[in-house]
């Protein structure tokens, strides 16, 4: 990113792409965004944002929470968790 570009809402910077929304009465204060991409070249990339009014802090623990409950969930399918039973 560059200092000339401008933040744009969401949804334009995501045009295309859907996803659920929040529960109602819930207002977003902000967003992490990992987005999978085609480079100008074809070729597939992520790229990553953030919205204003988040810290470092709750960042990493945000990211640090949703990788912990990923990995459980695949460890989980892995081994065959027959807990549901």
């Amino acid at each position: 990113m560059t200092e000339e570009e401008k933040e744009v809402p969401v949804g334009q910077a995501l045009n295309g792409l859907d996803v659920y929304p929040l529960p109602e009465g819930w207002t977003a204060l902000g967003a992490i965004v990992l987005v999978k991409c085609l480079d100008e070249e074809g070729h597939s990339s992520w790229a990553f944002r953030t919205t204003d009014g988040l810290s470092d802090e709750e960042l990493l623990g945000a990211l640090t929470v949703r990788t912990d409950l990923l990995r459980r969930k695949l460890y989980d399918d892995y081994i065959g968790d027959d807990d549901d039973d």
